[in-house]
This record gives structure tokens, sequence and C-alpha cells, in this order.
């Protein structure tokens, strides 16, 4: 494989493959120009850690792929900066809002697509459980491929249920990014995959390089890339996990 993922922050990322440069979930606001998360414990603001690359940095993109439109993953800063014609794919709830901030070039991605020589297949996820699930929205993941690069599935804010097993069961994905901060909403509820999630997708697709993000950045993330680290390592699992810093760039 010939593919590369530039973790950015949080959610954001920048994946290459078969020469394209994909710039996943962009949240570009600086440290505190953003709002507490809402229905949260935390009042700070938000992100909590600065860009780790200038914003001219992402004038060089081929497309944008976006799992889901909280503002963590694509927030007013990137609405205003990012070009408007770059090929922009969504799932199918989030067209009218990116037509609407005037990205002229959206793409649906209902089940799956094919752009530049390279394979998208949406993978519907769920945030949370029972009434959560309903207040924070859709949200999906993607499955993005080529026959010579091999795959990379983008996993996005889904919590661990049948239907994400079952992903990996009939993908057997070579690469798969986690978000995995066990972000919590009030009453304790969990909205996004946690360590011990990371442990059950080793065991259940052990050739898949497993990459884990979405840390350290927003208030309502509590558990940290150090965290993580020392649950695995106490796992005897402390390689089943890439667990990258701001702005390192993962070449596979």
């Amino acid at each position: 494989m010939a593919v590369s993922i530039q973790h950015i922050r949080n959610a954001t990322s920048v994946l290459t493959l078969n020469g394209k440069k994909i710039l996943v979930d962009p949240m570009l606001s600086d440290v505190g120009e953003l709002p507490p998360v809402p229905f949260t414990r935390s009042l700070r603001r938000n992100p909590l850690t600065p860009l780790p690359v200038p914003l001219n940095f992402f004038e060089n993109m081929d497309a944008i792929l976006l799992t889901h439109r909280h503002f963590d993953h694509l927030d007013k800063k990137a609405i205003s900066i990012l070009n408007k014609t770059l090929p922009v794919f969504c799932q199918p709830e989030d067209q009218t809002f990116l037509q609407t901030a005037g990205f002229s070039n959206v793409h649906v991605v209902d089940d799956s697509i094919a752009w530049g020589g390279i394979q998208m297949k949406r993978i519907k996820g769920q945030h949370a459980k029972g009434a959560a699930a309903r207040l924070l929205g859709p949200v999906s993941g993607f499955l993005v491929s080529t026959p010579a690069d091999g795959s990379v599935y983008l996993v996005g804010d889904c919590i661990y249920t049948p239907a994400i097993e079952e992903a990996f069961r009939a993908n057997r994905p070579d690469i798969a990014v986690l978000n995995t901060p066990r972000a919590q909403m009030l009453l304790g509820t969990i909205i996004t995959m946690t360590a011990e999630d990371i442990v059950r997708i080793a065991q259940l697709s052990p050739a898949t390089k497993l990459v884990a993000v979405h840390m350290d950045a927003i208030s309502h993330c509590t558990f940290k890339r150090q965290h993580l680290r020392a649950f695995l390592k106490d796992c005897g699992l402390e390689h089943a996990a890439i667990i990258p810093e701001d702005g390192e760039v993962i070449s596979f």
C-alpha cells in the first residue's frame, strides 16, 4: 500500500491515497474560538489545542470528506476558508447544509461512489444509544479504498454496535481510524468509541492496523492519549493501535 494519514487534531486528518489528498472532518478554529459542547459537563471553550499546521496548509487539498456536521467536525472557520469548489463527500442528511454553506460540488454517498480512482462506501453508524442518538443526529463512517492501496475505514463518531462489528467482519479493512476519546454527555452517556472497543476490534480484525484519534482537543473527550497508552499497556496490547500526536504523519 502507498497510503498516508496526517492526523491534524481531533477528528481532522488528511488521508492520501491514489495520489489524492482528502481532508476529513475539518475543524480549523484556533484555541477557544468555539463554544463548550452542549449537554456535557464541561463549560470550557473549544478547541483546547492549536492547529499544528498553518491555515494555508489546507489550500492544497483535492477533496473533503465529512462524516457528520457537528462543530468539532466542521466549523465556521473551515467553512469560511476552504475552497468551495472542492468535491465534498457526505451522508445524505448533510447535503442541504453544505450547499447552503456555499459548497458547490457536494456528492451524497447513499451507498458507494467512485471518484478519482477511489471507491468510497458509506457505513451507517450510531452516535449514542436511545434518546441521545436522536438528539445527536445521524453519523456515518466511510470505507475508502483502491485496488492498489487497500482500504481505510474512517469509523467516525460511532459507538461500537453489532452493525460496526459486522462492517469489520465483512470488509476486513487494512486500516481503521477510530474516534476513541470516550466522549460523554450529561448522565454519563458515551457517544464515541472507548478503549475497551479498541481491544474488541483488535481481537475481531487482527490484521487491521488501528489508528486512535479524537483525543485531547475537545472538552467533553475525557480519555486522553496518555490514558489510552496506559490502558493498552496494562492489557498487554501496547502495539494494538497507533496513537498519533497532532500533526503527525503515518505512512503505511
